[in-house]
């Protein structure tokens, strides 16, 4: 789908369009399954998930181009599962950053993270942090081209992760 006007439009998820985060979020576990990566699984989310992220505190944001929903993040303001004693007031962290995939190679991704960056720092934080399955060699090269810096691995159980911040 070719866009003409490229102007993202990011604002916070009302609580009647969780179905939508839902539905992002199963698309992008989907399209990583059909890529034999399985950081994420469609049947991982439900809209209990989407709806505990509204309600704790978290923000869920949807991205819109001319209209049309591009994709979603959520920005949290701590992390001391993932992050351990790094956890911080000043830092905000991304999670569930998924792109529509009618959108793919529009640069959507570099968007919603430019904005996620600019959401975090609105807040005050002065990191922005955020982590991706360690054996995901693509999408770690990803995080690093667009200015992250590798911290460490993080492993739990049979899963392990990346963990990365940009100041």
């Amino acid at each position: 789908m070719e866009q003409i006007n490229t102007k993202l439009i990011t604002r916070l998820a009302l609580p009647e369009e969780a179905s939508i985060v839902l539905n992002l979020w199963q698309e992008s576990a989907r399209w990583l399954n059909s890529k034999e990566i399985f950081q994420w699984r469609p049947e991982y989310f439900n809209l209990e998930q989407v709806n505990e992220f509204m309600t704790d505190g978290s923000d869920v944001y949807l991205a819109e181009i001319n209209h049309e929903i591009v994709g979603t993040y959520t920005l949290t303001w701590s992390d001391s599962l993932i992050w351990e004693e790094l956890d911080n007031t000043n830092s905000g962290y991304i999670h569930r950053f998924a792109v529509n995939r009618d959108f793919k190679g529009q640069n959507i991704g570099l968007l919603l993270l430019k904005s996620a960056e600019e959401n975090i720092r609105q807040k005050g934080k002065t990191l922005i942090r955020l982590d991706c399955m360690a054996d995901n060699l693509r999408l770690n090269q990803y995080y690093k081209d667009y200015g992250f810096q590798y911290i460490r691995r993080m492993k739990q159980g049979n899963w392990s992760a990346s963990l990365y911040e940009k100041q």
